[in-house]
């Protein structure tokens, strides 16, 4: 029974091919010309990969040797670049069986260049900020020297000027002892008392008189002849001898008389 069904079976697929034989034949047709579709992508895509190779190796040596020639203090860190090897992609062989297993396209993983391009733009500005920071530092160092400098000046300046004053200060207290003894030196000295001795009057009496003269005489002894218009210190200008009454009238109204002893 088992025979007659792989007979029956044979007879079946016998038939389909004596019923459409340029089937099989339109189908190997079609596959071939989708292969030779594919083959020219392949290689535009195997083109692109060494061209992207021959990018990134010429990337790597031009950063070489800018690295080399580099006129920076500081080393340069080489840049990390992706380099994506390449895949020798080996021909496609003809298809003569319809077998979908030979037409699956090998998988590549291409690097683009823009995370290439990416990278470096990251790390030129990495070393642009770095530039920056180095700059600002520097400019930071040089002001605080500066500083430094300007505070050890007014330091010294500060010292000198604190010396200045106590000089000033020992001289001014020099100055105010010499000032205190010139002082006491040249105090004026008080005025002496002039003592202005008043001699008193003397007192005249009448000695003897006669009509126009008088004989006058004072209590110190001593004597003086007068007449009318004789000028007496003390007593001013004789203005009238009296004789019958015995006084001399004088112009300042006093009037000389004999002594009581006399009378």
């Amino acid at each position: 029974m088992v025979d007659n069904n792989q007979n029956n079976d044979e007879y079946q697929f016998a038939d389909l091919d004596v019923v459409n034989p340029d089937g099989a034949d339109d189908d190997l047709e079609a596959m071939r010309a989708e292969g030779e579709q594919r083959a020219p992508k392949k290689d535009v895509r195997k083109n692109a990969l060494i061209v992207i190779a021959l990018i990134v190796t010429a990337m790597i040596i031009y950063k070489f040797m800018g690295a080399m020639f580099s006129k920076k203090p500081e080393p340069v860190t080489p840049t990390p670049t992706l380099t994506t090897p390449v895949t020798p992609t080996p021909a496609t062989p003809v298809v003569t069986q319809p077998t979908p297993s030979t037409l699956t396209p090998v998988p590549t993983q291409a690097q683009p260049a823009g995370v290439s391009d990416e990278v470096n733009q990251k790390l030129s500005a990495l070393e642009l900020a770095q530039q920056g920071v180095r700059s600002e530092i520097t400019t930071i160092n040089n002001q605080l020297n500066g500083l430094s400098s300007n505070v050890n000046d007014l330091s010294n300046k500060i010292a000198a000027l604190s010396q200045s004053v106590t000089l000033l200060a020992a001289k001014v207290e020099q100055q105010s002892q010499q000032i205190a003894v010139l002082t006491v030196r040249t105090k004026p000295k008080p005025a002496p008392r002039m003592v202005r001795k008043v001699t008193p009057r003397p007192v005249y009496y009448i000695q003897a008189v006669i009509p126009g003269r008088a004989w006058l005489i004072a209590t110190n002894g001593s004597t003086l002849t007068v007449r009318e218009g004789s000028v007496i210190a003390g007593y001013g200008t004789v203005k009238l001898i009296d004789a019958t009454q015995g006084r001399v009238v004088m112009s300042t109204g006093q009037i000389i008389r004999f002594s009581q002893q006399d009378s």
